[in-house]
């Protein structure tokens, strides 16, 4: 057993108080004469015995006690291996783990916060002993070491680290590190994480620390360092229609996230490297602002672009990296029945046929309803079920899995559809049911009127010209026959049109990547006259464009930290990722929407990356996850377990510090031993003062 504060232990000497006191009320008895003795004699052997031994038993306890309390003041610990009875020289094994994510790039009083984590990291190793072995290992980015090494080396891997901007698996690297520390034959193990306490990296360590056995976890804290913080706090569109030529609005959210107050900022956006606007930035602590920009994709494919914060104090994280992607075409299948089923013919057709023949946006194909099952469905942006009585309930999963994956999926009903098919295939989306029918087809009788419309989708984003406030006036169809549908209550759906009996018209939902846009109407003159209002063809080629679109605004985005997967239709046996460091080859695996990418993307940092095959290429963007710039410190209660220790460094001295290390890593505090035993001691020299009648005869 060795001390942390070993000058307490002068405190012991407090022990002699009592023993003082009890030697100063040893007196000799005065001899006074009295006629009759016997009695007393009697006392003599047995009363008075009994109450020296009380004297001493109480003596005892009080010395135990104050001893006890003594030697809690002086912090004692057990060195490594004397818990399980190994000699406490024994060879150890240390493994450090070092966060080195941007919050470690902040300067504090002693300097950056990463080189104040290697200063503790030489204290470690000067408080080793020679036979003692190390694993040096980083919370960011790849892998640094993992392999058993001496002090030389130790010292010579820690000059070469410094701060990553890359993904966070601090919980991976603590899971890893026990592994190997299970797994080696050294009898005494150590597990050190040097870090500053950020929310963002130790969010998953609770979890992580709960799964693992006998973990025994060092928290070393280098406390809060307050920086002022200007970020991107993300970049959106407001439609997801995205063209060659066509202007796109970028939104820039923009975000202080400190307590200090900024001005003379600004954020700029780049877009094939030209600057496309710049603006001054003001804000209040904790404040958020949102700026416009407007650019026009050149071609098709994609493009890149990068929005920056400058005049900021954290610079880090002041780069925010997008790409906009344009496909060439959106490819789209038509199911549709026989014509010789119904008794007029779709518009739908027309729609598609005058849209292709003067856009090359939009490209269609027809199939039958039996093709439904067909793999080639994969291939196509959406799908379009118009006018069948029946949709297959093997293509039920088929249909499922492409809204799920991010395609569209457009409904039109049959004037003879089986509606309890219908709802059979709806309930795959959770989206509502068919109630029943209302009017009479090809009866031209207006039973209700499309005459609210959902003026913020983006279906309808600059296809009017008024201002806003003011009513907005437009043809509206009449309806001779449609099917009642009753939406059902989860989010993720509202109607395009809603009619004036408040049944939906047109109804989107959301459900996975993608999305089911449900018209309660055919699309031939038998349900409604809404053919020939001027409302109906770009109402119907912007919901064509917009269910053939990427859920995600054309956006291509993979945040760092995270497994990449990336669904691409490219040759699987020569796709390759190029990065601005390297060229690599990903695993790959053939999927019915095209081929998956798969890639642990540990090395990479913000920026761009490319996935290409010998005729196509794919652009995405890398960006840091947003937490990374938040610098909210997590609680150490919050992390720690019972079995895991706990040291701030920024209260404490070189030396100080030195042996609140050793202690919390290289031994185990048992003060608190002491300090139950001190107050058993107590409790039971009362007990003996009450309860101990020395002067009872029995």
């Amino acid at each position: 057993m060795s001390f942390l504060s070993p000058v307490f232990l002068i405190a012991i000497a407090a022990v002699g108080l009592p023993l003082i006191i009890h030697l100063l009320n040893i007196r000799r008895p005065q001899k006074v004469p009295f006629s009759t003795l016997a009695f007393f004699r009697e006392l003599q052997k047995t009363t008075i015995k009994r109450i020296q031994i009380k004297k001493y038993l109480l003596l005892i306890l009080r010395l135990l006690a104050i001893a006890c309390l003594a030697v809690v003041l002086a912090r004692p610990f057990l060195p490594p291996g004397s818990g399980s009875g190994a000699n406490s020289q024994v060879p150890a094994l240390n493994a450090i783990l070092i966060d080195n994510s941007i919050s470690m790039s902040r300067i504090g009083e002693e300097g950056p916060l990463i080189e104040q984590a290697k200063k503790i990291v030489r204290s470690i190793e000067a408080s080793s002993k020679d036979s003692d072995r190390f694993i040096l290992q980083t919370t960011n980015g790849e892998a640094m070491y993992s392999t058993i090494i001496g002090h030389n080396q130790l010292l010579d891997r820690l000059e070469a680290m410094e701060v990553a901007p890359r993904g966070n698996y601090t919980a991976e690297r603590i899971t890893g590190l026990a592994e190997v520390l299970k797994d080696s034959p050294y009898q005494s193990k150590r597990l050190f994480l040097i870090t500053d306490g950020q929310q963002s990296q130790l969010n998953e360590v609770p979890e992580t620390l709960e799964e693992m056995e006998d973990a025994n976890l060092t928290l070393i804290s280098l406390g809060q360092v307050e920086v002022q913080n200007t970020i991107i706090a993300g970049i959106e569109t407001s439609t997801n229609m995205i063209g060659n030529g066509l202007p796109v609005q970028l939104t820039v959210d923009v975000k202080n996230v400190s307590d200090i107050p900024v001005a003379n900022q600004f954020v700029s956006l780049m877009y094939e490297d030209e600057l496309v606007g710049q603006y001054s930035v003001s804000l209040a602590a904790n404040a958020s602002a949102s700026y416009d920009f407007e650019v026009i994709p050149s071609s098709t494919g994609t493009s890149r672009g990068k929005v920056t914060i400058e005049g900021d104090e954290f610079t880090a994280d002041n780069d925010y990296f997008f790409v906009i992607e344009v496909p060439e075409t959106r490819k789209i299948a038509w199911v549709r029945e026989g014509e010789e089923n119904i008794d007029f013919s779709s518009y739908t057709g027309l729609v598609l046929e005058a849209v292709t023949a003067n856009d090359a946006k939009l490209n269609f194909a027809r199939f039958n309803a039996e093709d439904l099952g067909s793999s080639t469905l994969n291939e196509y942006d959406a799908v379009i079920l118009d006018g069948l009585e029946n949709i297959p309930e093997f293509a039920f999963n088929q249909l499922q899995q492409l809204v799920q994956e991010g395609k569209g999926l457009v409904f039109f009903p049959a004037e003879n559809g089986d509606i309890r098919n219908y709802n059979n295939f709806l309930s795959q989306f959770n989206q509502g049911s068919f109630e029943g029918m209302n009017g009479t087809y090809a009866s031209f009788e207006s039973i209700a009127r499309g005459n609210r419309l959902q003026e913020d989708h983006p279906v309808y984003a600059g296809l009017f010209d008024h201002k806003d406030g003011d009513e907005l006036r437009v043809s509206v169809p009449d309806v001779y026959y449609y099917l009642k549908f009753k939406p059902s209550p989860s989010p993720g759906g509202f109607s395009l049109i809603r009619m004036n009996t408040g049944d939906p018209l047109v109804r989107e939902k959301r459900f996975g990547n993608g999305k089911l846009i449900v018209s309660t109407i055919g699309n031939d003159p038998g349900w409604s006259d809404f053919t020939i209002k001027p409302l109906y063809a770009p109402f119907y080629y912007r919901m064509l464009l917009y269910a053939a679109s990427s859920d995600d605004g054309g956006f291509n985005e993979h945040l760092l930290g995270n497994d990449f997967e990336e669904t691409v239709t490219m040759d699987l046996a020569s796709i390759k990722i190029e990065t601005k460091e390297a060229e690599v080859i990903p695993e790959t695996e053939s999927v019915p929407a095209g081929v998956l990418v798969k890639y642990s993307g540990r090395e990479w940092s913000p920026g761009w990356i490319t996935i290409k095959d010998e005729e196509h290429t794919k652009e995405i963007a890398l960006n840091l996850e947003r937490d990374e710039s938040y610098f909210v410190r997590m609680n150490e209660d919050d992390v720690l377990a019972r079995n895991q220790s706990y040291v701030d460094a920024t209260r404490l001295n070189s030396e100080t510090l030195t042996n609140e290390i050793q202690a919390s890593g290289f031994g185990r505090e048992i003060w608190s031993w002491f300090m139950i035993a001190g107050i058993v001691f107590l409790v039971l020299e009362s007990l003996t003062s009450i309860f101990f009648k020395a002067e009872t005869i029995s």
